[in-house]
């Protein structure tokens, strides 16, 4: 593999790195926002402590590239 190739691989590599960490720390706040509005509360009422904290984890941030190229 070359240079160029290697710098490239290395490129996406750290992209994916830094959007995961940006898509964890969005997860992390969008999910701290939804436990401390009234949303919870009702969730909590209609599912209970546990299903909702279940479809709680399930509601993730996730960042989208707009960098495509094809």
């Amino acid at each position: 593999m070359g240079k160029g190739k290697r710098l490239k691989k290395k490129g996406k590599t750290e992209n994916r790195t830094i959007e995961k960490s940006f898509s964890d720390v969005l997860t992390k706040n969008f999910q701290k926002e939804l436990r401390n509005s009234p949303i919870w509360d009702e969730m909590v009422a209609e599912y209970g402590e546990q299903k909702a904290e279940k479809i709680l984890k399930q509601c993730k941030g996730e960042l989208k590239s707009t960098n495509s190229k094809k």
